[in-house]
């Protein structure tokens, strides 16, 4: 990427934020729903000022999003695994309002058919993980993604497994582990706060926050997966890694060793 188009990024990026601080300040909460969400739906009755700091949360993690999806590297190796991974970041978050005026079984199959290509495509990355670990980290994560809740805490165990994996690695920078991490917590606060009761009600404060809750651990979601396909450029963490600016690691090094 060229000095240009960084610039451009970093403008892209900046006005996005600036944005979001003007609402923010100004206490425009529809408004401000509308861009840290990016989906343009809000209750203007339920809420209010109390789920400001949630939602510059949430656009926080959008605008990070947005650099690393704009600062995508070359999807040279592995390239399944990173296409699956940013497309289901792209139906879970920028895309969603898009993919939610499609048909209702399209609405369900499609982030369907990306789980299951992440959950399976992902231990394969892990290139000296044996067989045994990568089956069980696709039972893991197939029941917990596609079974949460009320299986949560599987999606939970699978999340811990797979950042462990990551750190070990080496390919995978602080910034990746953090936003992992965060998804993580999101997913288990989810377990621990309670869905309000009755349906969904106009003006209902409760409903409103939850629905920040729920946002908030998709974008979360969403950008782990982005960062992960963003620094996912060698085929082993043996070989040279080319993402730029790593932050944590100077050198890869494997999670599992060849015995003998």
């Amino acid at each position: 990427m060229n000095d240009m188009s960084k610039l451009l990024v970093a403008a892209i990026v900046g006005i996005y934020g600036a944005v979001l601080v003007f609402f923010a300040i100004t206490g425009e909460v529809r408004a401000l729903h509308a861009a840290a969400t990016m989906n343009g739906w809000w209750d203007e009755d339920a809420g209010g000022w109390a789920l400001i700091p949630g939602l510059v949360l949430i656009g926080a993690l959008h605008g990070c999003l947005l650099w690393a999806l704009l600062r995508m590297p070359p999807l040279t190796v592995h390239r399944g695994v990173r296409q699956a991974l940013i497309a289901l970041a792209l139906c879970l978050t920028l895309l969603w309002a898009v993919l939610a005026e499609l048909p209702g079984l399209l609405v369900a199959l499609i982030p369907t058919i990306l789980i299951v290509a992440v959950v399976v495509l992902l231990p394969g990355v892990f290139g000296e993980l044996p067989w045994q670990a990568r089956i069980v980290l696709v039972i893991l994560g197939l029941i917990g993604w596609l079974l949460s809740p009320p299986f949560t805490t599987v999606l939970v165990i699978w999340w811990g497994l797979i950042l462990t994996l990551q750190f070990y690695d080496g390919r995978w920078s602080a910034a990746t582990l953090a936003a992992g991490l965060l998804a993580a917590a999101t997913t288990l606060l989810r377990q621990v706060v309670p869905m309000p009761p009755g349906i969904l009600v106009d003006g209902d404060p409760d409903w409103a926050a939850y629905g920040v809750l729920l946002d908030a651990t998709l974008v979360a979601d969403a950008l782990w997966m982005v960062l992960t396909a963003r620094e996912l450029t060698t085929v082993s963490p043996l070989l040279p890694v080319v993402t730029p600016h790593r932050s944590r690691s100077l050198a890869p090094r494997p999670a599992f060793r060849a015995a003998g």
